[in-house]
């Protein structure tokens, strides 16, 4: 794909993305009950569309456990400060760690490359 068409598929997908948005905002404020079999039917469509069935079965459990806790965190207010919890903590034990080793991965191989810049030519 070149760069023109992708820029034109990426323009579709914010405008649909926008789109879908804004009727879920609004059911959100209209209706929720809803918006609740919106949220859900969309959720399954994404679980349905993912090929690998322990990831579906792993994903489906993760949403489940959110939702649970969510469930049972009463006020709006405590739903957002466990939700920015599990968020971080997500973050610090699972993507940091994989970001600070792909980092010293990279300096790793920069020193390497560099050892052959310091070799003198023959």
């Amino acid at each position: 794909m070149n760069q023109p068409q992708w820029e034109e598929e990426s323009e579709k997908r914010r405008e649909e993305s926008e789109k879908r948005h804004a009727r879920m905002a609004r059911l959100f404020k209209e209706d929720r009950l809803a918006f609740e079999r919106e949220r859900k039917r969309l959720l399954d469509e994404f679980f349905s569309s993912v090929e690998d069935e322990d990831l579906r079965q792993r994903l489906r459990a993760l949403q489940a456990s959110f939702e649970t806790k969510m469930k049972h965190a009463g006020s709006a207010h405590n739903r957002f400060v466990l939700a920015q919890t599990l968020f971080w903590d997500n973050f610090h034990n699972n993507w940091e760690p994989g970001i600070l080793q792909f980092n010293e991965s990279l300096k790793s191989l920069e020193r390497n490359y560099s050892a052959f810049d310091d070799e003198p030519d023959s």
